[in-house]
């Protein structure tokens, strides 16, 4: 674990972050913790790694509570002394092997005061303080409102730094959101991970969050909470009710050649014979027609042009031929279609003529 620092606001989870994560992890392991965190309780920490079934009571570590003013005394660190016959340690309150978490760590060690020598070396050295049977070395965790506020010797050994968040902007109170930073600086570069995290009523008892008997939050000001916004409401229906009338218009657009061909087929129209006249189908109004199908009789057999008019001719599988505008198609070649009595024809179109019957038309002039 090395030195780590957990940053947030008051309430955004910080403290909790501790207890449940490194803090409960260093006592069921067996350790000894040494920490100013208010109102640590041993003996509910023990009952609830019980309750859990991380271990048995004669396991685990034991708490041992400091006030803030007991870590600046002389003698709270351990020492290392180098000589020629080995190093030496003179022993401080904190022995070799413990976890220290300090809350508030800007009161001890603030950007803008003196550490201590002795500090300054516990800090530098600590790794070299292990535990004579589990040989674990000291670890130190740190809990600070701003990364900002701790001194700049301190800062530069930091390892990994944690930043906790309130989710109040979404109106939750039950989590909070969790930044992990490699080092001390908290930018895009070093971020490493995020996580979101649900607060378990089973911790709070293990510690002392507020300092007064119990403790809530009023939220001074409302707008803090983005759900609590009219204009995002207003702004999600909008969009939802766009998406209805989008997804029913697509649907109907679709659907609508369905629709028409039905109605075609219940009352068709017969076709003229006569060369040159007008189709049936074009003195209709065709108001509400969809988009129609392809003729299964008529297919286009081929094209006649003379002095200032052009058709085209078409013919059925009997052999009948029907010369229409030109006007009512569209390209030429095999993709050659149009429209005729409320039926697409094409080259394609219709139905294989018989045997014998007229395929194709011959006419004086350009073809």
């Amino acid at each position: 674990m090395a030195i780590n620092a957990y940053c947030g606001v008051m309430g955004s989870g910080k403290s909790y972050e501790v207890v449940q994560g490194p803090l409960l992890d260093a006592i069921a392991s067996g350790r000894r913790v040494v920490t100013n965190v208010d109102g640590i309780n041993e003996a509910r920490i023990h009952e609830y790694l019980i309750a859990k079934g991380r271990g048995e009571r004669a396991r685990f570590g034991s708490v041992v509570h400091v006030r803030t003013d007991d870590m600046s005394k002389s003698a709270f660190f351990p020492v290392e002394h180098e000589s020629a016959e080995g190093a030496t340690v003179t022993p401080g309150f904190v022995e070799p092997g413990d976890l220290l978490v300090v809350d508030e760590a800007w009161k001890l060690w603030a950007a803008d005061k003196k550490i201590p020598d002795e500090h300054m070396a516990f800090f530098r050295m600590h790794r070299h303080f292990t535990h004579a049977q589990t040989g674990v070395a000291c670890d130190i965790v740190l809990m600070i409102q701003g990364i900002g506020d701790l001194h700049r010797k301190l800062k530069e050994v930091v390892e990994l730094s944690f930043r906790m968040h309130k989710l109040k902007s979404l109106g939750l109170s039950s989590g909070y959101r969790v930044e992990q930073y490699e080092g001390w600086k908290q930018n895009n570069k070093t971020r490493v991970g995020t996580y979101v995290r649900k607060y378990s009523k089973d911790v709070f008892p293990l510690y002392k969050s507020y300092a007064g008997a119990g403790g809530n939050e009023a939220v001074v000001d409302k707008r803090q909470n983005v759900l609590a916004n009219k204009r995002l409401w207003l702004t999600l229906a909008f969009l939802v009710a766009m998406t209805v009338l989008s997804v029913r218009f697509l649907w109907s657009f679709f659907h609508r050649a369905a629709n028409g061909t039905t109605a075609t087929a219940a009352g068709p129209v017969a076709a003229s014979a006569v060369p040159g006249g007008p189709s049936a189908a074009h003195s209709e109004t065709g108001v509400g027609r969809s988009k129609p199908s392809f003729s299964e009789n008529w297919r286009i057999a081929g094209n006649y042009s003379g002095p200032g008019v052009a058709w085209v001719v078409v013919a059925d599988s009997t052999g009948r031929l029907r010369m229409e505008s030109r006007s009512m198609f569209q390209n030429t070649g095999v993709v050659q279609v149009g429209t005729i009595d409320g039926e697409q024809v094409s080259t394609f179109s219709g139905v294989k003529p018989e045997a014998g019957a007229v395929s194709s038309v011959g006419l004086g002039g350009g073809k």
